[in-house]
């Protein structure tokens, strides 16, 4: 009897539950009211794990706006492009390179909300390959069956690319390449075999790398993805879902994307994917504003290194004058010197030599010389306001000291090179040697071109900057690299003002030079500036002349 009573009992709880389960269901739905809000989204993983992982972001929005909100997962870029053109969707999750494609074409209709930070808001690019292929570097892949993603993809397609480029890899380097649009069919390719090394996201790569994956080479972090908003959205409600995305921290939404957080995202925060895009597609997306102050930095590494290193400095000029700083990355030394040579910037950062080229074609004025450079040997920050070249050839190489590199092939950076080719050139100089008679010297244009040609045997020895070995050290095995000899000590990379004739502002520019802090600093790999004196900028000057 006291069984039954029991049963009963909780029968009558259950019943009550769910009822009021239902009834909360029904509230919540009723909650729910107006024009309802869609997400589209572009990516990489399957329809199930999309939704799972941005279904607590919906569920924020619909408690913020107290609308229905929907996800839509577009088929590809085309159906997606179709999709806002339409205005059938309001919010958009895509990645860096698609953002860039969709708002050259649609400028006033598409705009950055917020990006992840923290966790794996950001990944890089990765080329893998299979674990006993005997391909330990990227060099090693040459000659060899290559699988890349989606062309309109950051990390299986743009990025590698660049990548490849950098270390002066072509595509016709390669037996053959194959688009196979996602990353997880590249995975599975190179796994049983098909393709010798594939491209994709390190995300991707370490869910196969107990699989027998192997990861060869990292690009650069870059962020996952971005949340844009479409016009036609309310600005107040978009007010309203900025606000409680950057201020409350929902715990299921966060640990759903594996993310710390969000923060807010300008449209030049994806500035060097649009560098990316006009390397590789040779699409020009870059546009300045008639306001903006632009800054070009002479190309010695990547597009990818230089922004992670001088975009920080670029947002802290802007804070301390109330301008906007943005860089400017040429393709090469020479668009550089003719970009500055001809005032089509505001202000230069450049090697003292170049400086020194272009201070006889244009009124440019040093305002501030760079203290420190990266380590040969570690990674930390070393020297002064001096920088030197050195002269390498291979380890197994018969070239020991200076004099047998007479009627060598001699790799240099560009005749318009100090660490790649006028320190060393002093030196030798001072030798009794004479550089166009005594050696085959081959324009590499590049420093890490310099160093790979060497160590791939296109040239018998190489000239390059002292810290460029450093910022190189994961692309070739030094071990099998010597340093030869050391070139002369030349002044340190003066920051120059060009056409900008307000003195303000360029008094604001020095001072806030010689005060960065030291976050600035680390991400710039230097030690500081100091004031450029007349006698720093006598003897750039002359530079050019020896």
């Amino acid at each position: 009897m006291k069984f039954f009573k029991v049963l009963i009992l909780v029968l009558i709880l259950s019943i009550s539950c769910s009822n009021t389960n239902k009834e909360k269901v029904k509230t919540d739905e009723e909650k729910l009211q107006g024009q309802p809000i869609t997400i589209g989204i572009l990516s990489e993983e399957s329809p199930k794990t999309i939704y799972e992982k941005f279904y607590p972001l919906k569920k924020f929005i619909e408690n913020i706006l107290k609308k229905p909100v929907s996800i839509d997962i577009a088929k590809d870029y085309t159906d997606l492009e179709n999709k806002i053109k339409q205005n059938k969707v309001n919010l958009l999750i895509v990645d860096p390179t698609i953002y860039c494609e969709l708002k050259w074409f649609m400028k006033h209709k598409i705009f950055p909300l917020v990006k992840p930070e923290g966790g794996t808001a950001e990944t890089r690019s990765v080329f893998v390959t299979k674990k006993g292929k005997n391909i330990d570097k990227i060099f090693d892949s040459l000659g060899k069956k290559l699988a890349l993603g989606d062309e309109k993809s950051s990390f299986s397609y743009l990025i590698p690319l660049s990548m490849l480029k950098d270390v002066d890899i072509s595509l016709k380097d390669f037996k053959a390449v194959d688009m196979l649009q996602k990353e997880q069919r590249i995975a599975l390719s190179v796994l049983i075999g098909d393709h010798d090394i594939g491209a994709m996201s390190e995300l991707t790569a370490k869910k196969y790398l107990h699989d027998g994956l192997k990861i060869v080479r990292y690009s650069e972090s870059t962020p996952r993805f971005l949340i844009a908003y479409v016009n036609n959205f309310p600005t107040e409600e978009l007010e309203k879902i900025k606000n409680s995305i950057l201020t409350q921290s929902n715990r299921e939404m966060l640990r759903s994307l594996s993310i710390e957080k969000f923060s807010h995202a300008e449209d030049r925060d994806f500035d060097y994917i649009r560098v990316l895009i006009r390397n590789i597609k040779g699409k020009n997306y870059i546009e300045y504003t008639p306001q903006t102050i632009k800054v070009a930095i002479l190309p010695l590494y990547s597009p990818l290194t230089i922004y992670k290193r001088y975009d920080p400095l670029m947002r802290y000029l802007s804070e301390k004058t109330g301008y906007e700083f943005k860089l400017v990355i040429p393709k090469n030394f020479e668009e550089f010197i003719q970009i500055v040579s001809e005032g089509e910037v505001d202000f230069s950062y450049q090697n003292p030599y170049v400086f020194s080229i272009i201070s006889k074609k244009y009124p440019v004025k040093a305002v501030a010389i760079t203290i420190g450079e990266d380590c040969t040997q570690d990674d930390g920050i070393c020297g002064d306001e001096r920088f030197r070249g050195i002269i390498i050839t291979k380890k197994d190489s018969n070239i020991n000291k200076i004099e047998d590199l007479k009627g060598k092939r001699i790799m240099i950076v560009s005749p318009t090179s100090a660490g790649g080719f006028l320190s060393q050139k002093l030196y030798l100089e001072k030798k009794g040697f004479n550089l166009t008679k005594d050696f085959k010297l081959i324009d590499a244009k590049r420093q890490e071109k310099v160093i790979i040609g060497v160590y791939k045997g296109e040239a018998d020895a190489g000239f390059i900057r002292e810290a460029a070995l450093s910022v190189w050290s994961e692309e070739v095995d030094l071990s099998k690299l010597k340093i030869l000899d050391y070139g002369e000590y030349l002044p340190n990379w003066p920051f120059a003002v060009v056409k900008n004739k307000n003195h303000e502002l360029i008094a604001k520019v020095k001072n806030s030079l010689l005060e960065l802090d030291s976050t600035i600093l680390k991400k710039a790999r230097i030690k500081g500036f100091k004031e450029a004196t007349d006698a720093d900028i006598a003897t750039l000057k002359k530079l050019s002349n020896k």
